[in-house]
């Protein structure tokens, strides 16, 4: 929103289809595009002729909406998908990506063509107080929504030693609070747990209340490393980690184990710092299951300042550039070439 209006255009924000619907009839010759989240509503508006206006070959001129027909032109909509892959009905060019997909390796690239638009941290981030170094304790942030990610095959450290001991009484976080005077800290949501397993983090973590952004950014800046356990996938947290000047440790689920180095063969739970090539001292990439590699990497980040740190392409400056070729190129000609390669047709 922040690039939008800095590029100097209005906005309007749709509560539901019929008001989507209402304020196309109001404004339609003034509006550049639509970026449409709904998934639902969209696609019953994209393949309805009485929605959308997508003659053959897309030559003749839009008309009005009147009273049976809103017209919106095909080539004006485009789709939000947050995850590795591309939308409906015409395809990668219209879909909008918050990750450059396109820097991915082929094997995990199932939104090459998506328009990369991103988004940026960095002014609210820098809002947000900076903590030296030095006035941190030793505190350490383990990111994880849910208390019952401890639990998924995607855990960091899945595979406890001790006979008995589970995800959840494993007592790695507690030993290494006892031998480098760390102390753990995390907010997790207990929905979602297994009948009969409390929801109580392992020893060592202590559980914080949950707070507004401010606040946790606050203590996020506080922290001296930011935990990655496996789960969300693509979150902007860790962004806004580095912007605060903490490190993360960014866990690796699958590799290559005849060739564990090739990272193009990883996939972690923040694949966009590991294919835009960040690594340390801003991002520390282990693999699952590896506890002396965690320690080592705990240990550096804890003792390895960082000063704030926004990647190139999450810079404000970067994403008004994307957003201004969003904003005003002719979609018109993009489209016309997309309904001949996705077969697009109306339903009616």
């Amino acid at each position: 929103m922040d690039a939008i209006h800095a590029l100097g255009y209005s906005m309007l924000l749709a509560k539901d289809t019929p008001h989507v619907y209402e304020l196309w009839r109001r404004h339609h010759a003034s509006v550049q595009l639509i970026i449409w989240e709904d998934q639902g509503a969209k696609h019953a508006c994209l393949h309805n002729s009485t929605c959308v206006y997508a003659p053959p070959g897309l030559d003749l001129p839009v008309p009005p909406p009147n009273s049976t027909h809103l017209n919106v032109p095909i080539w004006k909509v485009f789709n939000t998908h947050w995850w590795n892959g591309s939308s409906r009905p015409l395809g990668s060019p219209f879909t909008l990506s918050p990750e450059p997909y396109d820097h991915w390796p082929e094997r995990r690239n199932n939104a090459k063509g998506n328009f990369y638009v991103g988004y940026s941290l960095e002014r609210t981030c820098l809002k947000a107080p900076f903590t030296p170094h030095a006035q941190r304790p030793r505190q350490a942030y383990v990111y994880a929504k849910q208390l019952n990610y401890f639990l998924e095959p995607q855990y960091i450290l899945s595979n406890p030693p001790g006979v008995g001991e589970t995800p959840l009484n494993d007592t790695f976080y507690a030993n290494l609070a006892r031998t480098d005077n760390i102390t753990w800290l995390g907010q997790f949501k207990g929905d979602g747990m297994p009948e009969g397993v409390p929801p109580i983090p392992p020893p060592g973590i202590s559980q914080v209340q949950q707070m507004d952004r401010p606040s946790f950014q606050r203590v996020m800046g506080q922290s001296r490393v930011l935990l990655g356990i496996g789960r969300p996938h693509l979150s902007p947290t860790p962004y806004e980690a580095l912007c605060l000047g903490v490190p993360f440790i960014n866990p690796v689920d699958n590799w290559n184990r005849e060739d564990p180095e090739d990272r193009d063969k990883w996939d972690a739970q923040q694949d966009g710092l590991l294919y835009t090539g960040v690594g340390e001292p801003y991002v520390y990439h282990v693999r699952k299951g590896d506890r002396d590699g965690l320690k080592r990497a705990v240990r550096k980040a804890m003792e390895t300042p960082i000063e704030r740190f926004i990647p190139p392409h999450m810079k404000m400056s970067a994403l008004l550039d994307r957003m201004k070729v969003l904003l005003e190129t002719d979609w018109r000609p993009t489209a016309k070439v997309q309904m001949e390669v996705t077969k697009y047709v109306l339903d009616g």
